[in-house]
């Protein structure tokens, strides 16, 4: 089932990675009640930053539901190709395919913005919302 759900405020309490399969599935609480679960298949790039105790969304951008514009697609990806402080130069040509990529839906970028806590970048063939 696809529906779109209100992300914000919603407290993200975990994530399975099935990596045999390149599975992410990531779980919310909502604020107006119940869970939600959204999985992202054949995974290419993810990172997870700043988990704690509380980790709770400011919102959830999904580049197949939004425009993301092309400076942040390239902002985010970079940052979660990077690892521990380390800086990734995404060359301009890694940048244009990414874009290219995604703005013609063959890749999907989710980005989870905190308000406070966990922050999330993910690069995947497909979103979906699991109930």
């Amino acid at each position: 089932m696809n529906t779109r759900k209100n992300y914000h405020d919603a407290e993200f309490i975990g994530l399975r990675y099935v990596r045999a399969e390149r599975r992410l599935e990531l779980n919310f609480e909502l604020a107006t009640g119940g869970f939600a679960v959204v999985s992202c298949e054949e995974v290419s790039v993810f990172r997870l930053g700043e988990m704690g105790l509380q980790n709770v969304a400011s919102r959830l951008l999904i580049s197949s539901e939004r425009e993301i514009q092309p400076g942040e697609i390239r902002e985010r990806i970079n940052w979660a190709a990077s690892r521990d402080s380390w800086e990734y130069a995404m060359t301009d040509e890694q940048a244009a395919h990414f874009t290219t990529e995604i703005r013609q839906r063959n890749l999907t970028l989710l980005v989870l913005e905190p308000s406070i806590g966990a922050e999330l970048v993910v690069v995947c063939m497909s979103v979906e919302h699991v109930e």
